[in-house]
């Protein structure tokens, strides 16, 4: 599902080695926890983040939450965060000050995605239960966001969703209008989302248009410079495109020849590449085989990276290819044009900076070379203006959010 996607990576710390996840330890929840308790008068949110992509999105908002006077903020991780091959991003989620965590190991590699979705419910129904929490925030559309919906709905928690009523293409579209329909509360990126909710029976006064809390950090000035990135991971070349491909998890027999495509196309041309290691959907392992064709000096290859650092590449790049949602979602608000494949972010945005074109060496070979003949454009700010971590704190922090009940009627338009 989506994940960098690298709606961004966030880490890089292949140098990291995770501990071993047994069966046994599935559902676990380590602990660490300091001792300070929150004061009465704070509302107690807890997080759930499970990606490196999700965790750019909501990491500034989890922080303004944990140093706010009004509210407490408790953060679940779990998911490919505590999974080696992918980073151990968890050290990411440490790094940046954040206090009150939850370790809960959910899989181990190549487990089906139903089976994680049980092992994330039956965790995070022992925490809530014991908790019990205002309300638990999830993002977008990953198995672990629709398990905490679940969680919450059931527990009679208040669901908060951040970027609800998108299209995500596959099953990720699925996911993502279930997790709506168990939450109580809905951020949503623009009224197009917003439409969407209210077309799905929501209520008008739980829906909020806020923007995408990415944008904030795809428009910041304080982000680290072309030369600290290469530094940092090792990067030899200067011009470049970056490669995002990961399963599409409802055409299970069609992602290895549909990779296979992209590397075919990137090594008949003579652009450099740097290539991101897909997501852990079931399918992951037949993208990874493609790439692992894409060696020598043209290619530099990352597990993961810090979403800042992600970003400054993505602003230097001379295209972003794969299908990825930072291809469609992110490359068009720093400039960068995009080569999108196959259907996995079909009808997701109307920017001028994204090319779709089908798997196929042929159409993606013409459509890099039509590309790399074109100027970048402005800014596209389709799923909202900068300035979304303020607007999400201050609903956070006032009533209107928490007025809505958790009795929900089903409105019929």
């Amino acid at each position: 599902m989506t994940a960098p996607d690298v709606t961004a990576p966030d880490v890089a710390a292949p140098d990291v080695a995770a501990p071993d996840v047994g069966v046994s330890d599935v559902g676990v929840s380590d602990v660490r926890v300091s001792d300070e308790v929150a004061p009465d008068h704070r509302r107690e949110v807890l997080f759930v983040t499970g990606t490196r992509a999700d965790f750019s999105k909501l990491r500034d908002i989890m922080l303004a939450v944990q140093d706010s006077d009004h509210l407490s903020a408790r953060v679940v991780v779990t998911g490919m965060h505590l999974l080696r091959r992918y980073g151990y991003t968890v050290r990411e989620v440490e790094r940046v000050g954040l206090r009150r965590l939850h370790l809960i190991p959910n899989q181990i590699e190549g487990e089906p995605m139903a089976l994680v979705l049980a092992n994330t419910v039956q965790a995070l129904a022992r925490l809530v239960n014991e908790e019990r929490p205002d309300a638990i925030v999830v993002h977008g559309d990953r198995v672990e966001a629709l398990a905490a919906a679940l969680v919450g709905s059931l527990h009679n928690v208040r669901v908060i969703h951040i970027e609800g009523g998108e299209v995500s293409g596959t099953i990720d579209d699925a996911v993502r209008h279930s997790i709506s329909k168990h939450a109580h509360v809905h951020l949503v990126a623009n009224d197009t989302a917003r439409a969407r909710l209210l077309q799905m029976g929501e209520e008008e006064d739980r829906v909020f248009v806020v923007g995408s809390p990415e944008t904030d950090i795809l428009t910041s000035p304080d982000l680290p410079t072309p030369d600290e990135v290469r530094t940092r991971y090792d990067i030899p070349f200067t011009r470049y495109g970056v490669l995002l491909m990961h399963p599409v998890t409802t055409e299970p027999e069609s992602n290895s020849t549909h990779a296979a495509a992209v590397v075919d196309a990137v090594l008949a041309g003579t652009l450099d590449w740097v290539i991101i290691d897909p997501n852990n959907d079931e399918g992951c392992a037949d993208i990874r085989r493609q790439l692992d064709r894409l060696t020598g000096p043209r290619f530099a290859r990352l597990p993961s990276m810090r979403f800042e650092h992600f970003v400054t590449l993505m602003r230097h790049a001379e295209v972003m290819l794969g299908n990825s949602s930072s291809g469609v979602r992110e490359a068009p608000v720093v400039g960068t044009r995009a080569v999108n494949i196959g259907t996995r972010q079909r009808g997701r945005t109307t920017a001028q900076a994204v090319l779709d074109v089908p798997p196929t060496p042929a159409a993606i070979t013409a459509a890099l070379t039509a590309v790399a003949s074109l100027p970048r454009l402005p800014a596209f700010h389709g799923f909202g203006e900068p300035g979304a971590r303020k607007r999400i704190i201050e609903l956070f922090e006032g009533p209107t959010l928490w007025r809505p009940t958790l009795y929900k009627h089903f409105i019929d338009r």
